[in-house]
């Protein structure tokens, strides 16, 4: 065999090997690419608290109890929607606490909507650390809200609420 007809035969070999490759490549189906979703994080605010009970029942001066809040986090001028039963205290009065980890605590006062199943307040700074709505008298203890971990909590009647953490940013 002579060296062109040598040649030849690579050259029918390469080209077969090439539309081999070619026809494989188009005619097989390619499976789509394994994307592995990872799950959406929960955004901080909506982390519910440990200390929050699913469900409550509304008694004549029950034991008041917080299901839920609006947010779990927020800043100073945040309003804040706190649900769960039993809210009504005296003459109807409706207010949260804040405590901050030191176990300073100060009033946050529920606006006029608000219900003995859902309390409305807006974080303002300083806090007054004493109920003095009846008694007229001024406040001389303040809360300041800074950046941190407080527990929010209902009294009315004196009857003490579970206590659900709140970020204040």
């Amino acid at each position: 065999m002579n060296q062109k007809g040598f040649a030849n035969i690579v050259l029918i070999v390469v080209i077969v090997i090439l539309v081999g490759a070619v026809g494989y490549f188009a005619l097989v189906k390619k499976s789509p690419p394994i994307v592995q979703q990872m799950p959406t994080p929960t955004p901080t605010s909506q982390i519910p608290s440990p200390s929050l009970q699913t469900a409550c029942k509304d008694e004549q001066q029950g034991t008041p109890v917080i299901t839920s809040l609006s947010s779990y986090s927020g800043s100073v001028g945040t309003k804040l929607e706190i649900r769960g039963c039993n809210f009504s205290g005296f003459e109807s009065d409706k207010n949260a606490w804040i405590e901050n980890s030191q176990g300073v605590k100060g009033l946050l006062y529920g606006e006029a909507e608000s219900t003995a199943k859902l309390l409305k307040v807006t974080f303002k700074s300083p806090l007054c650390q004493a109920d003095n709505t009846y008694s007229g008298l001024p406040c001389n203890a303040w809360l300041t809200l800074t950046p941190g971990v407080y527990k929010i909590y209902v009294m009315p009647w004196g009857k003490e609420s579970n206590k659900v953490s709140f970020t204040v940013k």
